[in-house]
């Protein structure tokens, strides 16, 4: 069989005669709502089941086709809609223009000019100028070539500015010609904003005159900060935190350490006077007690100096050891309980006395009570979990309480 009796000849088809689309009017039901359509087709899992009969379904691309043969039909309906009613209007509207004598024009843009705002009218004149500088828009309807009748051109409408006195009356011959021109400055065509200017602005700083010098403020300068200066903390706030609200309290601590036989160092709760009180007595971590003379010689690297209220004495009191005891820090913890522990088995061998004569035995006893060493040290020995050093040493503390006696000696105090 020869293949070229199966190609036919090439028929174009005219665009014009294909009819358009119409879209089915659902019917109305009595009801209100949309009645119930009744689907014929079979659903696509069964055509992937295989139960389908020989009828083949839809290809993808023919709906993509369809769809977009539909869109660009109502694209092009659209278009010749809008463009059929714009030449519509502006035919009214030559009409009426042509039909108005100069009088009645001149009296309608009175009514234009007195019942908008200046601003809107001043931004539609601008426009329009825009427009006439750049010609006909690439938008706009083609005009036809021939015209019945040349409609006379629409007069132009100046606007100015509110805060100016009303301009002069015209005529209404001179309102008819419409030789009145809009107030808005036309840009040059030939602009170009990169290029230099041909002449530099007055107002301009000349680079030519630049300042000598530039001035910037300068805070005052403060000397260096000496720290064995009396006035050192108030020298450091001034210095470095001048915004700040001081509180002398809080920087005691950093106070330098008076010196030796100064009317300061004399002030000091622990200074060797002939009496001194048994709660500021100090022990070392042994638990031994230190004199006032031996507690002011010991050098600092020995771990016991502090910043209480006597820092340039080295020891801790009982007052001093009970808040340590109670410290969130585990070593802090450990330290105080190895120390309580080791000055309660002093306490009970008797170094201090036996007796209820002894100032040094009952005083040292009566800190203990008061800072309710013991509570701290069983609540601390019976506790579960948390650190355990920390219950080791409370728990050997309570014992060294027991081994050293003073709970026997003194068994209802």
């Amino acid at each position: 069989m020869d293949p070229t009796l199966l190609i036919g000849d090439i028929v174009e088809r005219d665009p014009s005669a294909k009819k358009l689309v119409e879209f089915p009017v659902p019917p109305v039901s009595s009801t209100g709502f949309p009645q119930h359509k009744r689907r014929w087709k079979t659903s696509t899992f069964k055509q992937r089941a295989g139960t389908l009969s020989s009828e083949a379904p839809i290809s993808g691309s023919r709906r993509n086709a369809e769809a977009s043969e539909l869109s660009a039909q109502g694209i092009q309906q659209l278009q010749s809609f809008e463009e059929a009613e714009r030449k519509r209007i502006d035919h009214e509207n030559r009409q009426k223009i042509s039909s108005m004598s100069p009088q009645e024009i001149a009296q309608a843009q009175d009514d234009i000019m007195s019942g908008l705002n200046p601003a809107l009218i001043r931004r539609l004149l601008q426009r329009a100028n825009i427009d006439e500088q750049n010609g006909p828009s690439p938008f706009d309807p083609p005009a036809p070539e021939k015209q019945e009748k040349a409609a006379p051109p629409p007069p132009e409408i100046k606007v100015d500015d509110a805060s100016s006195p009303p301009p002069a009356q015209l005529t209404p011959d001179a309102k008819a010609t419409g030789t009145a021109t809009a107030s808005s400055k036309n840009v040059a065509a030939d602009f170009d904003e990169d290029k230099a200017p041909a002449q530099i602005p007055p107002d301009l700083f000349p680079i030519a005159d630049l300042p000598k010098s530039t001035h910037f403020p300068v805070p005052p300068s403060l000397p260096d900060l000496d720290p064995s200066d009396p006035d050192f903390l108030a020298t450091l706030h001034e210095k470095y935190f001048p915004s700040l609200p001081a509180d002398p309290s809080k920087l005691a601590w950093m106070a330098p350490v008076p010196s030796k036989d100064s009317p300061a160092d004399k002030e000091s709760p622990y200074y060797p006077h002939p009496e001194i009180a048994v709660a500021a007595l100090r022990f070392d971590f042994r638990g031994r007690f230190l004199s006032p003379r031996a507690s002011r010689s010991i050098r600092s690297n020995k771990g016991l100096h502090h910043h209480g209220e006597a820092p340039e004495a080295a020891g801790y009191t009982i007052a001093e050891l009970a808040r340590l005891a109670r410290s969130s820090v585990p070593a802090q913890r450990c330290v105080a309980y190895q120390t309580l522990g080791r000055i309660l088995y002093r306490l009970g061998q008797g170094e201090w006395g036996k007796t209820e004569d002894d100032p040094i035995a009952t005083g040292v006893w009566s800190s203990v009570k008061q800072g309710r060493v013991l509570e701290s040290l069983m609540e601390a020995a019976s506790g579960e979990g948390g650190h355990r050093g920390s219950r080791a040493y409370a728990t050997e503390a309570l014992w060294l309480f027991e081994k050293g006696g003073w709970k026997e000696t003194f068994k209802g105090r």
